[in-house]
């Protein structure tokens, strides 16, 4: 969970910056707006107007991505990705001091109060880029390794743009790994103290007889932490590394298996979160409902075999998106522009309106809130035999979003669905009711946005 928590601490300290500037913005737009030409009286309630002024940019900031970073690397994609936050704040509070006038603030404090924000958020996030650049980016790391096993981490880590700064590797010499030699095997104490790193990675090419057990041991206990490479891949990226994975590794490892209470909780989650989907999404479902009859004929839900926990069948629900005949002949994944898909359904799916059904799947056990993509027994079938240990991902009841939903675009490959294996691994193994908790709100946001469906 390491990644996931780094990433929680960038986010929480990015919030609490941003509540302090929005907040604080509106004091100094209120302190300055003394000097203006109009008259500028005393506001007793004007720390509430302060806290929804903050509430509400931070949600804009939220569905922006401004508190991941990976969306706005670029000056131009951070310029641009505040400008539309603040923009639709000004919409949102417009709506806001409709309803509610008396949080209301006054156009030229208001104005002022968008400006610092606006520039004080920049500031602060350009700091932060800056920031990752340096050697105090994120963990400093040494791969031990010289061959395809450290340029793989190196390329996938480098990449995916993690906060891992790499200060080089131990081993042979090798042009084609793009990291600084610092040594072979037999100065490895000295490179260490030397170098000072948080972690040594152990990801040689071969193992058997090649580790300085002894070095790595003293490493270990007196001067950084010592992880292997397919540890180090899963705790940076959040996935398991299928092609590195031993029926050891699963069988003698921590996580994969829920205790007795946490399956309760889960399902009592489950039922909360599918009776209350269901009733706030009534609405939407109803339109959703008509539009799909206006547009096409054919059923407005659609039921369909897919493979549940176990390897047992259940029928999905889902609003239709397809035309009537789309599978005449035969199964098939769908594609980017793939003209069986209605116009309604385009939209559906790209809202995930279609999936809201399956709060009915989620009530009935059939599914869970969060688990792995339920996928249809024909093509789990070929997957198994593609694929190794694509057979454990049943042993979790399917899910109406995951993981891999929320990291992954929608895929309609094997290749996709390797990588999507990966991340529903990941899950398996650490889940939690805080992951889906995260994952939850996450799928708001792509939902939101419409990323990640076809």
């Amino acid at each position: 969970m390491m990644r996931g928590m780094k990433r929680l601490f960038s986010a929480v300290i990015l919030f609490f910056l941003d509540l302090a500037v929005a907040g604080g913005s509106v004091y100094a737009a209120k302190y300055l707006q003394r000097f203006l030409p109009e008259v500028s009286l005393p506001d007793e309630l004007l720390w509430i107007k302060a806290c929804v002024f903050a509430l509400v940019t931070i949600l804009c900031f939220y569905f922006q991505e401004l508190y991941d970073w990976k969306y706005w690397k670029k000056s131009s994609e951070l310029i641009s990705s505040i400008l539309l936050a603040e923009g639709l704040t000004l919409i949102i509070l417009a709506a806001v001091y409709y309803i509610l006038p008396v949080a209301g603030l006054e156009r030229d404090v208001l104005l002022m109060a968008i400006f610092f924000t606006l520039v004080l958020t920049f500031g602060f996030r350009g700091l932060y880029v800056r920031l990752r650049s340096t050697r105090y980016a994120g963990q400093r790391v040494i791969i031990f390794g010289d061959g395809e096993n450290a340029k793989f981490l190196f390329r996938e880590i480098r990449a995916g743009g993690y906060a891992v700064s790499f200060e080089g590797y131990i081993g042979r010499s090798n042009w084609d790994l793009p990291l600084r030699c610092l040594g072979d095997a037999s100065e490895l104490t000295a490179i260490m103290k030397r170098i000072e790193p948080e972690v040594l990675v152990v990801a040689p090419d071969g193992w058997r007889g090649t580790l300085p057990i002894e070095d790595l041991l003293k490493v270990k206990f007196t001067l950084c932490d010592v992880i292997d490479g397919p540890t180090f891949y899963e705790q940076i990226t959040g996935r398991i590394l299928v092609e590195e994975i031993r029926p050891s590794s699963i069988i003698f490892t921590r996580g994969f298996q829920a205790s007795r209470l946490e399956d309760i909780l889960k399902r009592t989650f489950d039922l909360a979160f599918g009776l209350t989907g269901l009733v706030l999404s009534s609405p939407f479902m109803l339109l959703t409902a008509v539009a799909i009859r206006l547009d096409s004929p054919g059923p407005i839900l659609y039921l369909q075999h897919r493979v549940g926990k176990d390897g047992k069948d259940f029928r999905v629900i889902k609003f239709r998106s397809m035309r009537v005949d789309a599978e005449n002949d035969g199964p098939r994944w769908a594609s980017e522009n793939d003209p069986r898909i209605t116009r309604v359904g385009r939209i559906i799916r790209k809202l995930r309106l279609d999936e809201f059904p399956q709060f009915i799947n989620v009530i009935k056990n059939d599914m869970s809130f969060v688990g792995p993509r339920p996928e249809r027994r024909y093509f789990v079938d070929q997957l198994e035999k593609a694929i190794p240990f694509y057979a454990l991902r049943m042993h979790a009841k399917p899910g109406i979003t995951g993981w891999a939903q929320i990291n992954y675009p929608y895929g309609d490959t094997f290749e996709d669905a390797k990588e999507k294996l990966k991340y529903e691994l990941y899950y398996m193994k650490h889940r939690s009711l805080w992951l889906d908790l995260v994952i939850i709100f996450q799928t708001i946001k792509v939902a939101v946005k419409g990323r990640g469906s076809q």
